[in-house]
């Protein structure tokens, strides 16, 4: 046994590195020890069972996504960032694929309210950053936004919008940036 990889950064890389290869479904308890090259107790002192180790790598993947290649946002209109938000998400979607459908069904199928606050929080993370950047866009009309029409249900439906695109495969969110054009910038 290995026991060089002893940290849950190293178990991290790993299950990344599995759910490239082989999707979120093949993650299992064993199979990361095994490749790992640590025994199955080992593992089992830094998580409880699979779930939790599903979550841990879920929210890792999202990380990765993230923040790969992240530029700074400063001064960037609204529609710009969205479609780099896209692109981010639907590259770190070729990297690992179908982590988007397999981190819905294991959301899904989960047994504890921590896989869903997980997902939240992710999903929390991503509408910070873009309404942070909406309301930075100076070229936003002034008067978009009103009490019935509140910035926070926009960047909803943007998100909602993107994530279903993501679903479907669409290899860009044009339509959705022509929307978000007509609406806040005419």
């Amino acid at each position: 046994m290995n026991t060089v990889i002893t940290s849950k950064e190293a178990i991290m890389q790993v299950c990344r590195r599995i759910v490239a290869e082989k999707g979120l479904t093949a993650l299992n308890m064993r199979l990361v020890a095994d490749e790992c090259r640590i025994a199955l107790g080992t593992l089992y002192n830094y998580y409880a069972d699979k779930e939790e180790l599903v979550l841990d790598t879920v929210e890792s993947i999202w990380r990765d996504i993230f923040h790969a290649d992240q530029q700074c946002v400063a001064d960037i209109p609204f529609s710009d960032y969205v479609e780099d938000l896209y692109a981010r998400i639907r590259k770190g979607a070729q990297a690992y694929p179908n982590f988007l459908t397999g981190h819905a069904i294991s959301i899904a199928s989960s047994k504890r309210g921590e896989a869903k606050s997980a997902m939240e929080h992710t999903f929390a993370h991503m509408k910070a950053g873009m309404l942070e950047v909406l309301r930075d866009d100076k070229a936003v009309q002034e008067n978009t936004f009103t009490a019935s029409f509140p910035q926070e249900k926009f960047v909803d439906f943007v998100l909602d919008s993107m994530l279903v695109l993501l679903v479907q495969g669409q290899p860009d969110c044009a339509v959705l940036l022509e929307v978000i054009r007509r609406v806040i910038y005419e």
